[in-house]
């Protein structure tokens, strides 16, 4: 090959490097919005931990790139996945394999999609860190947990008895259980094709800027904020928290009985999380109020209808049956589920509006027609 040849290669090579690196500062301007609620999630933080020295704060760099080494599989694979149903959905194409490898290839050095994904990537990363080391101090910061209420409340609610006694004749059968925990521990890799897929769309929209909005103000809110005032454990924790007597003792004999036949990964997720909680292990969430599971599959089902209405159906039968796993494998009580979905209501439609405003402004608007050249 000729040196001109090279030179030419080498240029081309350098300018593109320029270019996306160009479009990637201006992706990172154009998250202004999730660095600063970020940002504010930080600073209170930090602020606890300046009125609670006792609670260690973890360093945040180390702590979000362990997340980020526990994550970047999940997020491949999601998006991985996304892209095997764009090809086969949408391309058929004749030679599948062929399509599917040219069509990660194109993806994966997008300068569009990889500018706006990037950002948000790091964005949630250290959302994510911040939210699991508050969710591991809960019953630190409130040991006043309100499970009695909760308790108490749900048998009220339901006719005076609790939810999971009325649950029981229809979905108390080994296999049953077995594919209701199966559902719920799905919800995680759903959660990531949803940030792969709004995370890293090659285009801005309102409806992304919504979504993310509304995920992270949800989990602040009612994972940390809520979470910590109406500070509970869940029925799985209640005899472990000295409550008696243990309305969902019965219910617990049945998971752990079933658990001897067929998987219930919940049951040893409550112990492993339990454990960690007395010994003090990082990251040990054992919170219950509000129901983080259920407020997110809602949010799932409000952005899928503005994208699919079989998707959107699909997301209501997922979440209706995450709603019945949280009381039959004793995560949650069932006031856990109806405040979160509340809460997600009042925060999908509050931040409609934002969205929309946040488009309008200079930054956002010039990335937007960038990114739509």
């Amino acid at each position: 090959m000729q040196i001109s040849q090279l030179a030419a290669r080498y240029g081309g090579l350098t300018q593109g490097i320029g270019q996306f690196l160009h479009v990637l500062r201006r992706g990172i301007s154009a998250h202004a919005i999730f660095w600063a609620l970020i940002g504010l999630y930080y600073v209170g933080y930090l602020i606890v931990h300046w009125f609670r020295p006792d609670l260690l704060a973890i360093n945040l760099l180390r702590g979000s790139l362990s997340v980020l080494w526990l994550s970047a599989p999940l997020l491949l694979f999601s998006s991985a996945v996304l892209r095997l149903y764009h090809v086969v959905r949408f391309a058929r194409p004749e030679q599948p394999t062929i399509a599917i490898l040219r069509d990660w290839a194109r993806f994966a050095v997008n300068p569009q999609r990889m500018a706006n994904g990037l950002p948000m990537v790091f964005i949630m990363v250290v959302f994510a860190f911040i939210f699991a080391d508050v969710q591991g101090k809960i019953l630190a910061l409130n040991p006043a947990v309100w499970d009695t209420t909760f308790a108490n409340l749900d048998k009220a609610l339901h006719f005076g008895r609790q939810p999971w006694e009325w649950l029981q004749p229809i979905l108390g059968y080994p296999r049953v259980t077995f594919l209701i925990n199966l559902n719920y521990n799905i919800w995680f890799l759903v959660m990531w094709m949803f940030f792969a897929f709004f995370g890293f769309a090659e285009r801005p929209s309102k409806l992304r800027t919504q979504f993310f909005l509304s995920f992270i103000a949800t989990w602040i809110i009612g994972g940390s904020l809520l979470a910590t005032i109406f500070a509970s454990g869940g029925p799985c924790y209640f005899a472990r928290l000295g409550f008696t007597p243990d309305p969902y003792a019965d219910l617990m004999t049945y998971l752990r009985a079933t658990n001897a036949v067929v998987p219930v990964w919940a049951v040893e997720i409550q112990d492993a999380l339990w454990n960690g909680h007395l010994a003090g292990t990082e990251m040990s969430e054992v919170s219950a109020m509000p129901s983080m599971h259920n407020a997110s599959t809602l949010l799932f089902v409000l952005a899928s209808f503005r994208l699919s209405r079989f998707w959107g159906w699909v997301l209501t039968s997922h979440a209706f049956w995450i709603f019945l796993g949280s009381i039959s494998l004793a995560w949650h009580y069932a006031v856990d589920s109806y405040v979160s979905w509340a809460l997600v209501l009042l925060i999908w439609y509050a931040m409609a509006p934002v969205a929309q405003w946040w488009h309008s402004t200079p930054d956002q608007r010039a990335f937007d027609e960038i990114l739509s050249a």
